[in-house]
This record gives C-alpha cells, sequence and structure tokens, in this order.
C-alpha cells in the first residue's frame, strides 16, 4: 500500500522482521520436512517391493510355461527310446526291419508336433504351387522354370514355425522365376 492508500482509510500493513523466523514455523517446517521424508521414504520401499513380486511373478510364470512344455514333450522323447531299443534288439540274429523303425519315427515327429500345437505353435508346410510370401517363406533357391507360375514354391527344403502370430522361422524354400 502506499501512502494514497492510507489516506483513503485503508490501513498500513504491520512491519514484518525481515530475515526472522518465528520459532514456530521452523519446528512446522521441519516437522513437515520429517513427515515427507517419511512418506518418501515408504512410497521408494513400496515401489521396490512391486518390482520385486513383479520380477519373482515373472520367474514364476517362466518356470510353469517351461515345465508345461517339458511334459508335453515327454512323450516324444519317449517314443525315441523306444525306437532306438527296438533298433538296438536283436531278435534271432536279425534286426528291426525298416518299416518298423520308420513307423516308430513317424510317431514320435506326430508327438513332438503334438507337443508343439499344444503350447501354440503352428507349422508352416508350403505346398507345391503356393504362391510365395517374404513374411513366412525363405527363398533359398530360384529356378527360371516355364512349367510354374512366376514366384510359386517349387520345393520345400525346410518347414517353418509360426507361435501365437510370431514367425519363429520361416520355411525355407525353393521357388519358380519366369524365364528371361
Amino acid at each position: 500500500m502506499n501512502q494514497d492508500d492510507i489516506a483513503e482509510g485503508g490501513q498500513s500493513p504491520e512491519p514484518q522482521e525481515q530475515g526472522v523466523e518465528k520459532p514456530e514455523s521452523k519446528q512446522a517446517a521441519a516437522s513437515e520436512a520429517d513427515e515427507l521424508r517419511e512418506r518418501l521414504l515408504r512410497a521408494l520401499a513400496d515401489a521396490e517391493n512391486a518390482r520385486k513380486r513383479a520380477d519373482r511373478a515373472r520367474a514364476e510364470g517362466r518356470e510353469t510355461g517351461i515345465a508345461d512344455l517339458v511334459s508335453k514333450i515327454v512323450p516324444a522323447l519317449d517314443s525315441l527310446d523306444l525306437a532306438i531299443e527296438a533298433a538296438s534288439r536283436t531278435e534271432e540274429g536279425t534286426r528291426p526291419s525298416v518299416d518298423a523303425l520308420l513307423n516308430g519315427l513317424r510317431a514320435t515327429s506326430r508327438a513332438f508336433l503334438d507337443a508343439l500345437v499344444k503350447v501354440g505353435v503352428e507349422r508352416i508346410c508350403p505346398g507345391t504351387g503356393e504362391a510365395f510370401d517374404p513374411n513366412i517363406h525363405h527363398a533359398v533357391d530360384m529356378v527360371e522354370t516355364a512349367d510354374a507360375a512366376d514366384h510359386t514354391v517349387l520345393d520345400e527344403y525346410q518347414r517353418g514355425y509360426n507361435f501365437k502370430g510370431r514367425l519363429l522361422r520361416p520355411a525355407m524354400v525353393k521357388v519358380a522365376v519366369a524365364p528371361k
């Protein structure tokens, strides 16, 4: 306020002591600072505990997933063990037939594939004549030919796999290219 305000009936402010704090305000500020420090420390401890719980839950989930996968793969391993045992067993000096071994290997392959399907893996099996798709196929060989449409699969070298929409491995294929 200036002198004109005082003349019009205003009141002048009480003079304040500059740089001098009252003892009550120092104690209140120190108390508030201590309270804020305690709240901060509790919040930090809560955040650290939440991080540790999340880490434990993630590790448990990973272990559960691995255990589930292993329990699905073990039957395929059992089939392989049986095939090996059958191949090494001799009856009256003869070896098991190739057909019996092939049947055992086919059963093992089916058991592995069934285990993978149960956990969400899909096999990519491109057929001859199927259009080449660079999103799921990897062209390892390109052959000029008039016998097939341009950019179609001629042969599959190795199957590919998807896991819940994510490509794990593209199928390795031979692709037809139109002659020049």
